[in-house]
């Protein structure tokens, strides 16, 4: 286990932000706590698709928190549950490892977050570790036939449900870049 030190709320407890934040919090630490952590969904809303992430896989494991995008966000809230147990069981992510035992058997991708993303999609992460920078993979779903975003081929779901997150956000372009 990697012996950096974690600055989460269960590990360095601070007061603030307001009734709000306090409710979302401390259920987030409490996931933590009692299930080693916790997963957030989120409807897109204006964004091209949902998307779901881990909160205190790092905090617990000092494994980097997995993100997931495109997929409904309670479909995207159990591949990032089911990536965790993995972890739990001695199966740590990899930057470009493929994996078949997170999605129903189909292979996902894993890709390191740019730091440049965290602010637009893990903000309750941000919040719960309080000081950055926290390590996120994003786990990439292929097309029907296999393909992954960046592979030529792949179909429009595929490609345009999932921003390529390792890459800054200032040098790339579309629709998940107006996010803010």
């Amino acid at each position: 286990m990697d012996d950096a030190p974690c600055f989460c709320l269960l590990c360095a407890p601070t007061e603030w932000g307001g009734p709000v934040w306090e409710e979302r919090d401390s259920r987030i630490a409490k996931s933590v706590a009692d299930f080693g952590w916790h997963v957030m969904g989120v409807a897109g809303g204006d964004a091209p698709g949902d998307w779901g992430y881990s909160i205190g896989l790092w905090h617990t494991l000092r494994s980097p928190e997995v993100s997931v995008f495109g997929l409904p966000s309670q479909t995207a809230m159990r591949v990032a549950n089911a990536a965790g147990a993995a972890i739990r069981n001695g199966n740590p992510l990899e930057p470009d490892q493929r994996r078949g035992d997170v999605l129903n058997g189909y292979d996902v991708a894993v890709r390191p977050v740019h730091p440049s993303w965290y602010h637009d999609f893990f903000g309750a992460g941000i919040d719960f570790y309080q000081t950055p920078p926290l390590p996120i993979t994003q786990l990439f779903w292929p097309d029907k036939a296999g393909r992954f975003p960046w592979e030529e081929g792949a179909d429009e779901l595929c490609r345009t449900g999932q921003p390529l997150l390792w890459i800054p956000k200032d040098e790339t372009t579309g629709p998940w870049t107006e996010i803010t």
